[in-house]
């Protein structure tokens, strides 16, 4: 039986925790077993999510679903690699193989939880623009917005 590491303890966080007493990322669910690339997934997701400043204490389960699925997607895109994506019959008909179908099935489920645990850009900016944190990306149009409204157009009548 493994016994599993304390939980990761990031400081200097921006967000919920904010004021330097840093921000706690949960432990690894009991019953998992993660293997050690996985736990290097666990590792950097929670990194991730705490330099992001966003409290995730509490998101053990779903990030555990997240490094499992990320990990069989992988382990099923080398398989597609190595075996290709179609197998052929003997009669010439080309067909998906079960392969391909299953990582193809995997990448649909990262890409519905990814957003929930806030692990992609849009679901990070609208969290942090709830949350009330600047993003820290410029407008790319506020300098000529402003130059507009400085200089009224003149009229040509």
């Amino acid at each position: 039986m493994s016994r599993e590491p304390p939980p990761l303890v990031v400081v200097g966080g921006t967000g919920a925790n904010a004021g330097g007493d840093g921000m706690v990322s949960p432990s690894i669910p009991p019953l998992i077993n993660l293997d050690t690339s996985e736990r290097r997934v666990w590792k950097y997701i929670c990194d991730s999510l705490a330099s992001a400043g966003l409290e995730h204490v509490s998101a053990g389960l779903p990030i555990a679903v997240i490094v499992r699925t990320y990990s069989d997607w992988i382990e099923a895109a080398r398989e597609c690699s190595g075996k290709g994506r179609y197998q052929t019959s003997e009669n010439g008909w080309a067909s998906e193989a079960p392969w391909a179908a299953n990582e193809r099935r995997l990448k649909s489920e990262l890409s519905q939880w990814l957003p929930k645990a806030c692990l992609t850009i849009p679901s990070l900016t609208r969290v942090k623009k709830d949350m009330g944190i600047q993003n820290g990306q410029d407008d790319l149009f506020s300098d000529l917005v402003g130059h507009a409204q400085e200089r009224p157009i003149a009229s040509s009548g």
